[in-house]
């Protein structure tokens, strides 16, 4: 850091940024970056950096300025806003428990000897909570009761088989494999059987429950979050996959188990930061999950590697009992590069036999890839790929790319027509600026706090309605302190996207607001604007609704003229030109 003024200036560590670009100010307690426009306070750069949960980098923090609390010493933290979940972590934490210990008894002998068949050991079973149920599922239900437990709750956590009076676990008889969140804490179970029968299915998997949310969880994220040192983490099918990858030294991993790619595991891989390295299985149904994958980290802007699929089509877990760690290493970095995977992967799944399979084949291509690049260079690059494997002149798929490009463009506009008209636009600008006017006022001077309560009364922007119900409620008449503001975001809302959206929106408000003086004059203005546009508005639905009730030319006439005479007397009123 280097001192400039009341301030100090760095190096921005969330985008490459090579000229200073991170403002920290210690009388505001908060950073901020004028470039990628990540901010807060030091709580929520810690978060950040370190890809902690806010509570653990509030930890971190507290340990760092040796601050004491009985609220961080808490075992089980559980969001103001999510007290009813209490009760399924506990319980959860002590079945975990519990799997984990009947694994280790002479019940659970068969179960831990499978796994260190496959190369597991003893603090693997630790590290990744692996366990075993009872095959008495009973026991468990009885075991989880002595604790306290409701069978409401174990319904709850889904583990809750058969009637209330002969309910059993069912898991019963299985090897237990835990799901974590990102914070690492048990939220449900992936539990493999013992049994050969091929009728008995090979997994049971915990429903979603109100802990276990499948499409917002990867296998293992936990730890490759706290890997911040290095820079890629690869993305596998199964648990067994990571166990494999650890064996062999590669301790970055994270699992899809088995479901579709979702976007908030997108938004999971895209928070680390990190080069995707993606691994699936070679056959194919795992090498189609892969195609998918690549086309989301593409849409995403994500920089990934395709490890390149083996002859032997062996996933990693395979890989190591067949071949060892040696091999397994060498295939994790043998790489294949994307135009050459997505090329092979359409030429081997698409007949080009005839001009029209061949037409099938480019329109694949095109549509499900091209369309979807960013930067005009690679669809240049794969406009030629695809020209030299279909045949095709590139001259003619380069204006079959141009009218599809104006297809899809003239589709997304019209989704986004109303927000295109100008009056509409004008308008909402209006609001949000006459809003914002307000609010700088208020967060400098509680006489304009006083001011909205007497005149304003409410705002239509939810950014600007949160500021001002704080400012009433937490700091009426105190001076603002923005580094309390940004941590109240961070503990009122569960929401990453709207703690991501009011923090820049707090930032960009808090950089502007530095020269503010109170004038009356200007909040009467702003005031006006608010009232004359909202005054506006309810006219113009009003409106509407008369024009479509008109049932011939001069019904409509005279709705025109009321309309036109009520909008004169507005503008009179507010005096607006």
């Amino acid at each position: 850091m280097e001192k400039k003024g009341q301030n100090y200036q760095a190096l921005c560590p969330f985008h490459d940024d090579r000229n200073p670009s991170l403002v920290i100010s210690p009388n505001r307690q908060i950073f901020n970056c004028f470039v990628c426009h990540t901010g807060g306070n030091a709580i929520r750069f810690v978060q950040l950096y370190e890809k902690k949960s806010y509570l653990e980098a509030a930890k971190k923090v507290a340990d760092i300025v040796n601050f004491k609390s009985d609220f961080f010493a808490e075992q089980v933290y559980v969001p103001r806003e999510n007290t009813t979940l209490a009760p399924l972590i506990k319980a959860i934490n002590d079945l975990t428990a519990y799997y984990q210990f009947t694994l280790l008894t002479e019940e659970g002998r068969a179960a831990k000897t499978y796994l260190l068949k496959r190369g597991l050991s003893e603090s693997d079973f630790t590290k990744y909570k692996i366990g075993f149920a009872p095959n008495d599922g009973q026991a468990t239900i009885k075991f989880m009761q002595s604790k306290g437990h409701t069978l409401k709750t174990l319904g709850d956590l889904g583990i809750l088989s058969g009637g209330l009076d002969s309910g059993y676990d069912r898991n019963q008889g299985r090897i237990i494999f835990t799901l974590s969140d990102s914070d690492g804490q048990s939220v449900a179970f992936s539990a493999r059987t013992m049994s050969n029968d091929k009728n008995t299915p090979k997994y049971v998997n915990s429903p979603e429950t109100k802990l276990f949310i499948k499409s917002k969880t990867l296998y293992n994220y936990h730890f490759a979050k706290d890997l911040m040192a290095v820079q890629y983490v690869y993305l596998v099918e199964g648990f067994l996959d990571v166990f494999a990858l650890d064996k062999a030294g590669i301790k970055s991993v994270v699992a899809l188990m088995g479901t579709a790619f979702t976007k908030e595991q997108i938004a999971m891989l895209k928070l680390l930061n990190k080069e995707v390295r993606i691994f699936l299985d070679s056959d194919g149904p795992g090498q189609m999950a892969t195609l998918t994958v690549i086309k989301d980290l593409m849409h995403a802007e994500i920089p990934f590697q395709i490890v390149s699929p083996n002859a032997e089509k062996l996933d990693p877990d395979d890989l190591l009992k067949k071949h060892g760690a040696e091999v397994l290493v060498n295939t994790a970095n043998t790489f294949i590069a994307r135009e050459d995977f997505i090329f092979k992967y359409y030429e081997s799944t698409n007949k080009r036999d005839d001009i029209e399979a061949n037409k099938q084949f480019v329109n694949a291509v095109m549509n499900d890839v091209i369309l979807n690049l960013n930067s005009r260079l690679e669809v240049s690059a794969f406009i030629e790929r695809l020209s030299a494997s279909s045949g095709f002149n590139g001259i003619i798929l380069n204006e079959m790319y141009t009218k599809l490009r104006r297809q899809k463009d003239a589709e997304n506009k019209a989704y986004n027509v109303v927000a295109a008209k100008l009056p509409l636009r004008q308008t909402l600008n209006k609001i949000t600026q006459a809003e914002r006017f307000i609010i700088y006022q208020m967060l400098v001077y509680p006489e304009a706090r006083a001011y909205f309560d007497a005149n304003v009364k409410i705002f239509t922007y939810e950014i600007h309605k949160y500021l001002a119900n704080y400012l009433k409620e937490v700091m009426p008449s105190k001076e603002v302190n923005f580094a309390e503001i940004l941590n109240d975001i961070n503990t009122r809302f569960a929401d990453e996207d709207k703690i991501n959206e009011y923090t820049q929106e707090i930032m960009e408000i808090e950089a502007e607001i530095e020269d503010v003086k109170y004038d009356v004059g200007v909040l009467d203005d702003a005031n006006n604007t608010l009232q004359y546009e909202r005054a506006i508005k309810i006219l113009e639905k009003d409106h509407e609704r008369a024009l479509m009730a008109a049932k011939n030319e001069e019904e409509y006439a005279l709705a025109m003229n009321k309309y036109l005479v009520a909008r004169q007397q507005l503008m009179k009123k507010y005096e607006r030109k």
